[in-house]
């Protein structure tokens, strides 16, 4: 890389003078781009613990429908692009069906699939991110349950719960929530959480049994702090 000179970029965040550079690592893509992640090393002040209330609280159940669905109704449903650039990665694939291989057509084709499929991971990333932003800011605590979601994907025939990202939100939410001094509550994923009702309302009701267990665990254990 000594070779390529000055290179234009797009940096996500400027880093500060008293950053310490600590590692740059240099990943190429099969669509031909590269990208480069710096890795500073910076001093940062302890966030002050904010108090966990019900009222600031919510509760989520993840959602093959809509991502996650929370305990007062709101749904995560990913943008219309972004749905839209899958209907065009399966039209790709099946027209690769069609085609012979290794073929100069298909060749070009498969070059389409790469950079089509780039795409979508980056505008999932960039939806998961603000999505776990958002929340993150407008609650002190979020409750979770702790799913195993490579056994829900076993037990799927339709559907990739792995390429929805919800493992990856789950990360974010919990680093960018403890960044402000707040917390994301685990709730074992063995708890009973469903009932009889229609989907949407099952999910509520899911995510308001989420929320109940996950603050019940949470003030249980500030009761043992408070006795010890």
């Amino acid at each position: 890389m000594t070779k390529a000179g000055i290179v234009k970029a797009k940096f996500s965040r400027r880093p500060q003078g008293w950053w310490k550079l600590k590692r740059i690592t240099v990943d190429w893509t099969k669509t031909g781009k590269y990208y480069c992640s710096i890795l500073y090393e910076v001093q940062e002040k302890e966030p002050k613990a904010v108090i966990t209330t019900e009222e600031t609280t919510i509760g989520l159940k993840y959602s093959m429908a809509h991502f996650y669905v929370a305990d007062n109704g709101d749904m995560a449903d990913p943008p219309r692009w972004l749905q839209r650039s899958q209907e065009k990665l399966a039209d790709i694939q099946r027209r690769l069906s069609r085609m012979e291989a290794g073929s100069k057509n298909y060749q070009e084709m498969v070059q389409k699939y790469r950079e089509l499929h780039e795409h979508i991971a980056n505008q999932r990333r960039d939806f998961i991110h603000k999505e776990s932003r958002r929340i993150a800011n407008a609650w002190d605590a979020v409750c979770v349950r702790a799913d195993d979601l490579k056994a829900i994907a076993r037990g799927l025939v339709r559907g990739n719960v792995l390429d929805s990202g919800y493992g990856m939100f789950r990360n974010c939410l919990r680093y960018k929530l403890e960044r402000q001094g707040k917390l994301l509550i685990l709730v074992d994923r063995y708890a009973p959480t469903s009932r009889n009702a229609s989907p949407h309302q099952r999910e509520v009701s899911a995510a308001k049994n989420i929320k109940a267990l996950g603050l019940a665990q949470y003030f249980a254990c500030q009761e043992v702090r408070e006795s010890a």
